[in-house]
Protein backbone atom coordinates (compact mmCIF):
# COMPACT_ATOMS: atom_id res chain seq x y z
CA UNK A 1 0.00 0.00 0.00
CA UNK A 2 1.71 3.54 -0.95
CA UNK A 3 1.66 6.29 0.92
CA UNK A 4 -1.04 8.14 1.28
CA UNK A 5 -1.40 12.03 0.44
CA UNK A 6 -4.06 12.91 0.93
CA UNK A 7 -7.80 12.62 3.13
CA UNK A 8 -9.51 11.32 0.41
CA UNK A 9 -6.57 8.65 0.81
CA UNK A 10 -6.63 8.16 4.29
CA UNK A 11 -10.27 7.58 4.30
CA UNK A 12 -10.13 5.00 1.74
CA UNK A 13 -8.18 3.19 3.68
CA UNK A 14 -10.06 3.34 6.58
CA UNK A 15 -13.02 1.96 4.69
CA UNK A 16 -10.70 -0.67 2.68
CA UNK A 17 -9.49 -2.17 6.26
CA UNK A 18 -13.41 -1.71 7.14
CA UNK A 19 -14.22 -4.07 4.44
CA UNK A 20 -11.15 -6.12 4.35
CA UNK A 21 -12.34 -7.93 7.03
CA UNK A 22 -15.49 -7.84 7.67
CA UNK A 23 -15.06 -5.29 10.46
CA UNK A 24 -18.49 -4.20 10.76
CA UNK A 25 -20.46 -7.39 9.33
CA UNK A 26 -23.29 -7.59 11.64
CA UNK A 27 -22.56 -4.29 14.05
CA UNK A 28 -25.33 -2.41 15.43
CA UNK A 29 -24.04 -1.03 18.31
CA UNK A 30 -20.16 -0.53 18.53
CA UNK A 31 -17.99 0.38 21.32
CA UNK A 32 -15.47 2.97 20.41
CA UNK A 33 -11.93 3.54 22.59
CA UNK A 34 -10.97 7.00 22.44
CA UNK A 35 -8.64 7.76 24.39
CA UNK A 36 -8.26 12.07 23.15
CA UNK A 37 -4.90 11.17 20.73
CA UNK A 38 -4.51 11.82 17.46
CA UNK A 39 -5.58 8.16 16.19
CA UNK A 40 -8.31 7.14 18.61
CA UNK A 41 -10.16 11.04 17.61
CA UNK A 42 -9.45 10.51 13.89
CA UNK A 43 -11.07 6.43 14.19
CA UNK A 44 -14.12 8.19 16.14
CA UNK A 45 -14.36 10.96 12.75
CA UNK A 46 -13.92 8.48 10.15
CA UNK A 47 -16.97 6.34 11.70
CA UNK A 48 -18.91 9.15 12.15
CA UNK A 49 -18.59 9.94 8.57
CA UNK A 50 -19.82 6.92 7.38
CA UNK A 51 -22.90 6.78 5.43
CA UNK A 52 -25.93 6.09 7.56
CA UNK A 53 -26.41 2.72 6.56
CA UNK A 54 -22.83 1.13 7.17
CA UNK A 55 -22.32 3.32 9.80
CA UNK A 56 -23.72 1.33 13.39
CA UNK A 57 -24.69 3.12 16.50
CA UNK A 58 -21.51 4.46 18.32
CA UNK A 59 -20.42 4.45 22.01
CA UNK A 60 -17.32 6.01 23.18
CA UNK A 61 -15.94 4.46 25.45
CA UNK A 62 -12.34 6.24 27.66
CA UNK A 63 -10.25 4.86 30.57
CA UNK A 64 -8.69 6.69 32.95
CA UNK A 65 -5.42 5.45 34.32
CA UNK A 66 -4.76 7.99 36.83
CA UNK A 67 -0.71 7.73 36.01
CA UNK A 68 -0.84 11.65 34.64
CA UNK A 69 -1.81 15.13 35.77
CA UNK A 70 -3.60 15.97 33.00
CA UNK A 71 -5.48 12.65 33.19
CA UNK A 72 -8.73 13.92 34.03
CA UNK A 73 -8.55 16.98 31.97
CA UNK A 74 -8.20 14.40 28.85
CA UNK A 75 -11.33 12.86 30.38
CA UNK A 76 -13.07 15.24 30.25
CA UNK A 77 -12.05 16.37 26.87
CA UNK A 78 -13.69 12.86 25.70
CA UNK A 79 -16.97 13.58 26.65
CA UNK A 80 -17.52 17.05 25.20
CA UNK A 81 -15.78 15.27 21.96
CA UNK A 82 -18.72 12.33 22.05
CA UNK A 83 -21.48 15.18 23.28
CA UNK A 84 -20.60 17.52 20.45
CA UNK A 85 -20.82 14.43 17.51
CA UNK A 86 -24.12 12.73 19.61
CA UNK A 87 -22.75 10.09 20.67
CA UNK A 88 -22.95 8.16 23.79
CA UNK A 89 -20.17 7.66 26.18
CA UNK A 90 -19.00 6.03 29.12
CA UNK A 91 -15.91 6.28 31.02
CA UNK A 92 -14.12 4.81 34.03
CA UNK A 93 -10.54 4.12 35.89
CA UNK A 94 -8.48 2.80 38.10
CA UNK A 95 -5.37 3.43 39.36
CA UNK A 96 -3.06 1.42 37.57
CA UNK A 97 -0.12 2.25 39.72
CA UNK A 98 -1.27 0.62 42.50
CA UNK A 99 -2.35 -2.29 40.90
CA UNK A 100 0.58 -3.22 38.54
CA UNK A 101 2.38 -2.85 42.63
CA UNK A 102 -0.38 -5.22 43.98
CA UNK A 103 0.31 -7.90 41.28
CA UNK A 104 3.53 -7.69 39.90
CA UNK A 105 3.16 -5.98 36.87
CA UNK A 106 5.03 -3.97 34.88
CA UNK A 107 2.96 -0.61 33.78
CA UNK A 108 2.33 -1.38 30.41
CA UNK A 109 1.02 -5.31 31.30
CA UNK A 110 -1.14 -3.58 34.26
CA UNK A 111 -2.47 -0.59 32.29
CA UNK A 112 -3.37 -2.83 29.01
CA UNK A 113 -5.03 -5.77 31.51
CA UNK A 114 -7.84 -3.10 33.59
CA UNK A 115 -8.31 -1.18 29.91
CA UNK A 116 -9.35 -4.31 28.00
CA UNK A 117 -11.47 -5.63 30.83
CA UNK A 118 -12.98 -2.27 30.93
CA UNK A 119 -13.90 -2.42 27.31
CA UNK A 120 -15.10 -5.90 27.60
CA UNK A 121 -17.60 -4.95 30.64
CA UNK A 122 -18.99 -1.79 28.98
CA UNK A 123 -19.55 -3.60 25.31
CA UNK A 124 -21.49 -6.19 27.53
CA UNK A 125 -23.34 -3.68 29.62
CA UNK A 126 -24.31 -1.05 26.26
CA UNK A 127 -24.77 -3.76 24.60
CA UNK A 128 -22.23 -3.38 21.67
CA UNK A 129 -21.08 -6.19 19.57
CA UNK A 130 -17.89 -5.19 18.87
CA UNK A 131 -15.38 -3.02 19.96
CA UNK A 132 -12.91 -1.04 17.55
CA UNK A 133 -9.42 0.02 18.73
CA UNK A 134 -7.04 2.51 17.49
CA UNK A 135 -3.90 0.82 16.47
CA UNK A 136 -2.35 2.15 13.22
CA UNK A 137 -0.20 0.10 11.29
CA UNK A 138 2.74 2.40 13.04
CA UNK A 139 1.91 0.48 16.28
CA UNK A 140 2.17 -2.76 14.03
CA UNK A 141 5.64 -2.05 13.09
CA UNK A 142 6.92 -1.14 16.53
CA UNK A 143 4.96 -4.31 17.99
CA UNK A 144 6.41 -6.28 15.43
CA UNK A 145 10.14 -4.72 16.35
CA UNK A 146 9.76 -5.39 19.77
CA UNK A 147 8.94 -8.98 19.46
CA UNK A 148 11.63 -9.48 17.17
CA UNK A 149 14.21 -7.91 19.52
CA UNK A 150 13.18 -10.18 22.40
CA UNK A 151 12.86 -13.28 20.46
CA UNK A 152 9.65 -13.98 19.86
CA UNK A 153 8.28 -16.90 17.80
CA UNK A 154 5.90 -16.57 14.82
CA UNK A 155 3.13 -15.40 16.66
CA UNK A 156 5.21 -12.58 17.46
CA UNK A 157 5.90 -11.63 14.53
CA UNK A 158 2.29 -11.37 13.53
CA UNK A 159 1.90 -8.38 15.33
CA UNK A 160 -1.64 -6.90 16.10
CA UNK A 161 -4.38 -8.65 14.53
CA UNK A 162 -6.64 -6.56 12.40
CA UNK A 163 -9.31 -8.21 13.98
CA UNK A 164 -9.92 -10.61 17.32
CA UNK A 165 -12.36 -11.89 18.57
CA UNK A 166 -14.79 -8.88 19.67
CA UNK A 167 -11.76 -6.45 18.47
CA UNK A 168 -11.52 -4.35 15.49
CA UNK A 169 -8.88 -2.25 14.71
CA UNK A 170 -9.70 0.18 11.18
CA UNK A 171 -6.82 1.70 11.54
CA UNK A 172 -4.63 -0.72 10.62
CA UNK A 173 -3.40 0.23 7.27
CA UNK A 174 -2.76 3.53 8.47
CA UNK A 175 0.27 5.26 10.10
CA UNK A 176 0.24 7.60 12.83
CA UNK A 177 1.72 10.40 10.43
CA UNK A 178 -1.76 9.99 8.46
CA UNK A 179 -4.07 10.16 11.29
CA UNK A 180 -2.25 13.42 12.24
CA UNK A 181 -2.86 14.70 9.07
CA UNK A 182 -6.74 13.76 8.65
CA UNK A 183 -7.11 15.87 12.29
CA UNK A 184 -5.49 19.01 11.07
CA UNK A 185 -7.69 18.50 7.51
CA UNK A 186 -10.62 18.28 9.94
CA UNK A 187 -9.58 21.03 12.36
CA UNK A 188 -9.63 18.20 15.30
CA UNK A 189 -8.20 19.24 18.56
CA UNK A 190 -6.18 16.04 20.48
CA UNK A 191 -4.85 15.38 23.49
CA UNK A 192 -0.99 14.54 23.70
CA UNK A 193 -0.01 11.91 25.68
CA UNK A 194 3.52 13.52 28.00
CA UNK A 195 4.59 9.69 28.91
CA UNK A 196 4.88 9.01 24.97
CA UNK A 197 7.43 12.03 24.40
CA UNK A 198 9.61 10.21 26.87
CA UNK A 199 11.97 8.32 24.31
CA UNK A 200 13.83 6.55 27.11
CA UNK A 201 10.65 6.03 29.62
CA UNK A 202 9.68 2.17 27.67
CA UNK A 203 10.92 -0.06 25.51
CA UNK A 204 7.74 1.09 23.25
CA UNK A 205 9.12 4.53 23.59
CA UNK A 206 12.66 4.06 22.81
CA UNK A 207 11.76 2.14 19.50
CA UNK A 208 9.21 5.04 18.23
CA UNK A 209 11.64 7.77 18.86
CA UNK A 210 15.26 5.84 18.38
CA UNK A 211 15.16 2.76 15.97
CA UNK A 212 11.99 3.98 13.48
CA UNK A 213 13.40 7.40 12.48
CA UNK A 214 16.88 5.25 11.98
CA UNK A 215 15.34 2.57 9.58
CA UNK A 216 13.39 5.55 7.56
CA UNK A 217 16.47 7.50 7.71
CA UNK A 218 18.69 4.38 5.90
CA UNK A 219 15.99 2.67 4.27
CA UNK A 220 13.27 5.23 3.40
CA UNK A 221 9.80 6.15 4.49
CA UNK A 222 8.22 3.24 3.53
CA UNK A 223 9.64 1.14 6.32
CA UNK A 224 6.34 1.14 8.56
CA UNK A 225 4.17 -0.03 5.75
CA UNK A 226 6.77 -2.47 4.96
CA UNK A 227 6.26 -4.84 8.77
CA UNK A 228 3.00 -4.23 8.38
CA UNK A 229 2.82 -6.11 5.28
CA UNK A 230 5.53 -8.67 6.45
CA UNK A 231 3.02 -9.12 10.02
CA UNK A 232 -0.10 -9.38 7.94
CA UNK A 233 1.91 -12.14 5.47
CA UNK A 234 2.85 -13.94 8.31
CA UNK A 235 -0.77 -13.69 10.15
CA UNK A 236 -1.98 -15.10 6.98
CA UNK A 237 0.16 -17.87 7.11
CA UNK A 238 -0.80 -18.81 10.51
CA UNK A 239 -4.29 -18.33 9.36
CA UNK A 240 -4.08 -21.46 6.82
CA UNK A 241 -2.21 -23.74 8.87
CA UNK A 242 -4.63 -23.31 11.83
CA UNK A 243 -6.26 -26.09 10.67
CA UNK A 244 -3.41 -28.77 10.82
CA UNK A 245 -2.30 -26.99 14.60
CA UNK A 246 -6.29 -27.80 15.98
CA UNK A 247 -6.02 -31.44 14.49
CA UNK A 248 -2.84 -32.23 16.58
CA UNK A 249 -3.93 -30.80 20.00
CA UNK A 250 -7.07 -33.09 19.38
CA UNK A 251 -4.84 -36.01 18.60
CA UNK A 252 -2.95 -34.89 21.57
CA UNK A 253 -5.43 -34.15 24.15
CA UNK A 254 -6.56 -36.16 26.78
CA UNK A 255 -10.06 -35.37 29.25
CA UNK A 256 -8.87 -33.52 32.13
CA UNK A 257 -10.94 -32.14 35.03
CA UNK A 258 -9.76 -28.46 34.78
CA UNK A 259 -7.51 -26.88 32.78
CA UNK A 260 -5.07 -28.98 30.48
CA UNK A 261 -4.47 -32.06 29.37
CA UNK A 262 -1.75 -33.83 26.77
CA UNK A 263 -0.52 -37.40 26.15
CA UNK A 264 3.51 -36.79 26.56
CA UNK A 265 3.98 -39.95 23.92
CA UNK A 266 1.84 -38.09 21.38
CA UNK A 267 3.07 -34.04 22.21
CA UNK A 268 6.52 -35.10 22.01
CA UNK A 269 6.54 -37.26 18.79
CA UNK A 270 4.92 -33.59 17.12
CA UNK A 271 7.60 -31.31 15.18
CA UNK A 272 9.21 -28.54 17.53
CA UNK A 273 7.26 -25.64 15.70
CA UNK A 274 3.89 -27.96 15.74
CA UNK A 275 4.76 -28.71 19.36
CA UNK A 276 4.58 -25.12 19.88
CA UNK A 277 1.97 -23.90 18.34
CA UNK A 278 -0.18 -26.71 19.44
CA UNK A 279 1.10 -25.63 23.32
CA UNK A 280 -0.01 -22.04 22.64
CA UNK A 281 -3.11 -23.14 20.84
CA UNK A 282 -4.06 -25.71 23.80
CA UNK A 283 -3.50 -22.70 27.15
CA UNK A 284 -5.22 -20.05 25.24
CA UNK A 285 -8.16 -22.04 24.59
CA UNK A 286 -8.06 -22.92 28.38
CA UNK A 287 -7.94 -19.36 29.32
CA UNK A 288 -4.22 -18.96 30.35
CA UNK A 289 -3.11 -15.80 29.42
CA UNK A 290 -0.29 -16.79 26.47
CA UNK A 291 0.66 -13.12 25.64
CA UNK A 292 2.70 -12.41 29.37
CA UNK A 293 4.64 -15.94 28.41
CA UNK A 294 8.22 -15.29 27.07
CA UNK A 295 10.67 -18.22 25.29
CA UNK A 296 11.74 -19.31 28.32
CA UNK A 297 8.47 -20.26 29.58
CA UNK A 298 7.07 -21.56 26.01
CA UNK A 299 11.00 -23.64 26.30
CA UNK A 300 10.64 -25.00 29.67
CA UNK A 301 6.89 -26.64 28.68
CA UNK A 302 8.66 -27.90 26.28
CA UNK A 303 11.41 -29.56 28.00
CA UNK A 304 9.07 -31.47 30.42
CA UNK A 305 7.29 -33.43 27.31
CA UNK A 306 10.28 -33.90 24.86
CA UNK A 307 13.99 -33.60 27.48
CA UNK A 308 12.64 -35.57 30.68
CA UNK A 309 11.10 -38.65 31.96
CA UNK A 310 9.10 -39.15 35.03
CA UNK A 311 7.68 -35.52 36.72
CA UNK A 312 8.42 -31.70 36.63
CA UNK A 313 7.13 -28.38 37.05
CA UNK A 314 7.39 -25.49 35.37
CA UNK A 315 5.45 -22.19 36.92
CA UNK A 316 3.76 -20.01 34.59
CA UNK A 317 2.66 -16.36 35.47
CA UNK A 318 -0.91 -14.92 35.82
CA UNK A 319 -0.63 -18.05 38.30
CA UNK A 320 -0.57 -21.32 35.81
CA UNK A 321 1.29 -23.93 36.48
CA UNK A 322 2.33 -26.57 33.70
CA UNK A 323 3.75 -30.14 35.22
CA UNK A 324 4.46 -33.80 33.97
CA UNK A 325 3.13 -36.34 35.59
CA UNK A 326 4.77 -39.29 34.12
CA UNK A 327 2.61 -39.55 30.68
CA UNK A 328 0.51 -37.02 31.15
CA UNK A 329 1.55 -33.20 30.66
CA UNK A 330 -1.17 -30.86 32.48
CA UNK A 331 -1.20 -26.70 32.34
CA UNK A 332 -4.14 -25.61 35.50
CA UNK A 333 -4.77 -22.68 37.63
CA UNK A 334 -2.03 -22.66 40.27
CA UNK A 335 -4.15 -23.51 43.72
CA UNK A 336 -3.58 -24.69 47.04
CA UNK A 337 -2.33 -28.32 47.55
CA UNK A 338 -5.85 -30.16 47.92
CA UNK A 339 -6.09 -31.42 51.62
CA UNK A 340 -3.35 -30.52 52.40
CA UNK A 341 -2.58 -31.47 56.22
CA UNK A 342 -2.16 -28.45 58.42
CA UNK A 343 -0.47 -30.04 61.03
CA UNK A 344 3.02 -30.83 61.15
CA UNK A 345 3.00 -33.49 63.87
CA UNK A 346 1.99 -36.89 64.80
CA UNK A 347 -1.37 -37.20 66.37
CA UNK A 348 -2.21 -40.12 68.01
CA UNK A 349 -5.59 -41.71 67.19
CA UNK A 350 -8.55 -43.03 69.31
CA UNK A 351 -8.83 -46.61 69.60
CA UNK A 352 -11.54 -47.78 68.87
CA UNK A 353 -13.51 -43.97 68.24
CA UNK A 354 -13.39 -40.80 65.65
CA UNK A 355 -10.05 -38.48 65.84
CA UNK A 356 -11.29 -34.98 64.10
CA UNK A 357 -7.66 -34.10 61.86
CA UNK A 358 -6.48 -30.43 61.50
CA UNK A 359 -7.90 -30.39 57.60
CA UNK A 360 -10.88 -31.63 58.61
CA UNK A 361 -10.71 -35.00 57.41
CA UNK A 362 -11.49 -37.74 60.28
CA UNK A 363 -9.96 -41.06 61.37
CA UNK A 364 -12.37 -43.81 62.46
CA UNK A 365 -11.04 -47.16 64.16
CA UNK A 366 -12.74 -50.08 64.78
CA UNK A 367 -11.73 -53.13 67.32
CA UNK A 368 -12.66 -56.79 65.81
CA UNK A 369 -12.28 -60.02 67.49
CA UNK A 370 -11.17 -62.41 64.77
CA UNK A 371 -10.25 -62.38 61.66
CA UNK A 372 -11.62 -59.91 58.51
CA UNK A 373 -14.51 -61.24 56.08
CA UNK A 374 -13.62 -58.70 53.48
CA UNK A 375 -10.57 -57.06 52.38
CA UNK A 376 -10.17 -53.46 50.74
CA UNK A 377 -8.15 -52.57 47.89
CA UNK A 378 -4.90 -51.10 48.87
CA UNK A 379 -5.67 -47.92 47.18
CA UNK A 380 -8.34 -47.40 48.82
CA UNK A 381 -8.46 -44.74 52.62
CA UNK A 382 -9.08 -47.76 54.56
CA UNK A 383 -7.17 -50.56 55.70
CA UNK A 384 -7.13 -53.64 57.97
CA UNK A 385 -4.62 -54.83 60.41
CA UNK A 386 -3.65 -57.35 62.97
CA UNK A 387 -4.47 -55.80 66.36
CA UNK A 388 -2.07 -57.17 68.67
CA UNK A 389 0.85 -56.47 66.34
CA UNK A 390 -0.09 -52.87 65.26
CA UNK A 391 -0.44 -52.15 69.78
CA UNK A 392 -2.65 -50.23 71.46
CA UNK A 393 -0.47 -46.84 70.49
CA UNK A 394 -1.44 -45.53 66.94
CA UNK A 395 -0.49 -42.23 65.49
CA UNK A 396 -0.83 -40.29 61.89
CA UNK A 397 1.72 -38.11 60.37
CA UNK A 398 3.22 -36.94 57.06
CA UNK A 399 5.63 -38.92 55.50
CA UNK A 400 8.93 -37.69 56.24
CA UNK A 401 12.71 -38.10 54.51
CA UNK A 402 14.12 -41.74 55.60
CA UNK A 403 10.37 -43.51 55.64
CA UNK A 404 10.50 -47.27 55.00
CA UNK A 405 7.73 -49.24 54.88
CA UNK A 406 7.55 -53.11 54.36
CA UNK A 407 5.22 -53.70 51.55
CA UNK A 408 2.60 -56.59 52.31
CA UNK A 409 4.55 -59.59 50.93
CA UNK A 410 7.45 -58.89 51.18
CA UNK A 411 10.08 -59.82 53.83
CA UNK A 412 12.43 -56.37 53.44
CA UNK A 413 11.28 -52.66 53.71
CA UNK A 414 11.12 -50.17 50.86
CA UNK A 415 11.95 -46.73 51.26
CA UNK A 416 8.23 -44.66 50.49
CA UNK A 417 9.31 -42.49 48.23
CA UNK A 418 10.38 -45.38 45.45
CA UNK A 419 7.00 -46.98 46.51
CA UNK A 420 5.17 -43.75 45.68
CA UNK A 421 7.35 -43.26 42.58
CA UNK A 422 6.66 -46.62 41.49
CA UNK A 423 2.63 -45.93 41.46
CA UNK A 424 3.56 -42.93 39.60
CA UNK A 425 2.44 -40.28 42.85
CA UNK A 426 3.52 -36.80 40.89
CA UNK A 427 6.22 -35.22 43.04
CA UNK A 428 4.13 -32.33 44.02
CA UNK A 429 1.33 -34.09 45.57
CA UNK A 430 3.74 -36.86 47.46
CA UNK A 431 4.18 -34.50 50.45
CA UNK A 432 0.21 -34.92 50.91
CA UNK A 433 0.97 -38.55 51.83
CA UNK A 434 0.14 -39.41 55.45
CA UNK A 435 1.43 -42.18 56.78
CA UNK A 436 -0.29 -44.55 59.84
CA UNK A 437 2.52 -45.16 62.68
CA UNK A 438 3.01 -47.47 65.66
CA UNK A 439 4.34 -45.94 69.41
CA UNK A 440 7.88 -46.39 67.34
CA UNK A 441 7.22 -44.86 64.64
CA UNK A 442 7.23 -47.60 62.59
CA UNK A 443 4.74 -47.26 59.41
CA UNK A 444 2.10 -49.53 59.71
CA UNK A 445 0.11 -47.92 56.60
CA UNK A 446 0.83 -45.59 53.89
CA UNK A 447 -2.27 -44.11 53.37
CA UNK A 448 -4.69 -45.08 50.11
CA UNK A 449 -1.26 -46.89 48.97
CA UNK A 450 0.56 -49.92 50.98
CA UNK A 451 -0.23 -51.75 53.75
CA UNK A 452 3.05 -53.25 55.70
CA UNK A 453 3.56 -56.80 56.22
CA UNK A 454 4.60 -56.16 59.77
CA UNK A 455 0.28 -55.61 60.40
CA UNK A 456 -0.89 -58.20 57.68
CA UNK A 457 -3.60 -60.72 58.59
CA UNK A 458 -2.13 -64.04 59.42
CA UNK A 459 -3.55 -67.66 60.90
CA UNK A 460 -2.53 -66.57 64.65
CA UNK A 461 -4.57 -63.26 64.14
CA UNK A 462 -7.28 -62.98 66.97
CA UNK A 463 -8.32 -59.36 66.80
CA UNK A 464 -8.43 -56.92 64.18
CA UNK A 465 -8.76 -53.10 63.82
CA UNK A 466 -10.61 -51.38 60.67
CA UNK A 467 -8.97 -48.00 60.15
CA UNK A 468 -11.10 -45.21 57.63
CA UNK A 469 -9.83 -41.88 56.73
CA UNK A 470 -12.95 -39.98 55.62
CA UNK A 471 -13.48 -36.44 54.20
CA UNK A 472 -15.01 -33.70 56.13
CA UNK A 473 -18.72 -33.28 55.55
CA UNK A 474 -19.41 -29.69 56.22
CA UNK A 475 -16.63 -27.42 56.49
CA UNK A 476 -12.56 -28.05 57.78
CA UNK A 477 -12.31 -28.63 61.63
CA UNK A 478 -10.08 -26.73 63.36
CA UNK A 479 -8.96 -29.18 66.04
CA UNK A 480 -7.90 -32.72 66.63
CA UNK A 481 -9.63 -34.77 68.75
CA UNK A 482 -9.40 -34.47 72.49
CA UNK A 483 -6.83 -37.73 73.24
CA UNK A 484 -4.46 -36.13 70.61
CA UNK A 485 -1.14 -35.50 71.69
CA UNK A 486 2.03 -33.97 69.43
CA UNK A 487 4.85 -36.29 69.70
CA UNK A 488 7.24 -34.76 66.96
CA UNK A 489 9.16 -31.61 65.70
CA UNK A 490 7.93 -29.64 62.93
CA UNK A 491 8.42 -29.92 59.42
CA UNK A 492 10.20 -26.91 58.19
CA UNK A 493 8.09 -24.84 55.66
CA UNK A 494 9.11 -24.09 52.12
CA UNK A 495 8.24 -21.34 49.94
CA UNK A 496 7.25 -21.02 46.08
CA UNK A 497 8.22 -18.22 44.00
CA UNK A 498 6.18 -17.55 41.00
CA UNK A 499 7.86 -15.47 38.60
CA UNK A 500 5.48 -12.79 37.38
CA UNK A 501 5.08 -11.29 34.01
CA UNK A 502 7.71 -8.75 32.65
CA UNK A 503 6.85 -7.52 29.13
CA UNK A 504 3.73 -7.47 26.45
CA UNK A 505 2.49 -5.70 23.26
CA UNK A 506 0.43 -3.68 22.91
CA UNK A 507 -2.44 -5.87 21.09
Amino acid sequence: MPMADGVARITELFRRALADYDMLAGVGRLLVAVSGGQDSLAMLQMLCELPPRQRPQLVVAHFNHHMRPEADADQQFVCDTAAALGCEYVTGGEAVVAYAEQHGLNLEVAGHRLRHEFFRQQADATHCDRIALGHTATDVAESLLMNLLRGAGIEGLASIAPTRERLIRPLIYLTREQTERFCQARGLQFRTDSTNLDADRHHRNHIRHHLMPLLERDYGPGVEQALLRAALAVRDELQWTEEHVCQALESCQKPSDSGLCLSVEAAAALPAGLLHRVLRKALSNSGAKVRTLRWEHWQSMANLIVGQSGSGQVDLPDDWTARREYDRFLVEPTRPMPRCPLWHESIRLAIPGETKLPDGRCVTIERHSGTPDCFPRSDELCAVMDADAAGIELYLRQIKPGDRLVPLGMNGSKKVSDLLTDEKVPVHRRSLTLALVGADDRLLWLVGHRLSQLVAIGPSTTKHYRVHLTEPEVGPAIEAAPDSQARFKPARKSERNTERETDCSSE
